[in-house]
């Protein structure tokens, strides 16, 4: 995700105080390390956000479509001289 174990905890610990509950748990360490699992909350949010992605890109395919198609299609040259 190229960013630092800081700061991807950082993100947790933000969402996890927004949200007022947890989303993710840390997991201590130990002599196999620790980490961290979602939570069924933090599950929730997930495909909440991925039907929220998928709704949104249906609402604008035919424009994205249109945007496409006008982009990519040759330009009329003028006959000013």
């Amino acid at each position: 995700m190229d960013m630092s174990y800081k700061r991807a905890w950082d993100l947790v610990d933000e969402i996890n105080r927004i949200c007022g509950r947890a989303a993710v748990e840390r997991q201590t360490g130990g002599k196999h390390g620790g980490g961290a699992t979602l939570t069924p909350f933090g599950m929730s949010l997930i495909e909440r956000y991925r039907r929220i992605e998928r709704l949104a890109a249906d609402a604008v395919h035919k424009d994205l479509a249109g945007l496409r198609s006008d982009i990519t299609r040759p330009r009329k040259t003028s006959s000013r001289a």
